[in-house]
């Protein structure tokens, strides 16, 4: 004698558990969304006249850095924040009166720095030479850019270090 189930199918175990799996994609899927639409994305570079022309302009701006043969050597005081720039200067004739040097965060926009940096005496071997100073120091993993406003661009990775050489489009 076989005995039969009378309970009915929404009272049973095994049909709410299928419905279970592809409703929690479905939750998922849209909390998602709603993450994506409340959140900005801080790594996309946005300009005025567009991210195809911006990157156009950093690269021109490194390329013409390569051809004057420039670099620079980045000290930082760790205990007072003072910021000293020597420049190898290359075929760069006079060197701004103003530097911007500028701290990028690889993750998050917020934790991004700028600071200018005022023309200096040069150094004992005539290298021209520009300090600036930090309230904070940053902490971590950072992306340097020193520029003089877009005509050239040095770049490295700097990891928190005192020194650091900066070249056209972080050159080894």
């Amino acid at each position: 004698m076989r005995q039969e189930d009378t309970k009915p199918w929404y009272r049973q175990f095994w049909p709410w558990f299928i419905i279970a799996l592809p409703a929690s994609a479905v939750v998922g899927g849209l909390t998602t969304v709603w993450i994506a639409m409340q959140t900005s994305d801080s790594l996309v570079l946005r300009s005025e006249d567009g991210v195809r022309n911006a990157s156009d302009r950093r690269v021109a701006a490194e390329r013409f850095a390569s051809q004057l043969g420039l670099a620079a050597l980045l000290d930082i005081d760790l205990e007072t924040g003072v910021v000293r720039v020597v420049m190898r200067s290359g075929d760069l004739v006079e060197g701004p009166p103003l530097l911007n040097l500028e701290l990028s965060h690889p993750a998050f926009a917020d934790r991004d720095l700028a600071l200018t940096l005022n023309k200096a005496p040069p150094d004992e071997n005539g290298n021209p030479v520009w300090v600036g100073h930090f309230v904070t120091i940053p902490a971590g993993r950072y992306y340097a850019v020193l520029r003089a406003g877009e005509a050239w661009r040095l770049t490295a990775e700097w990891n928190g270090e005192s020194s650091l050489t900066l070249r056209p489009g972080g050159e080894l």
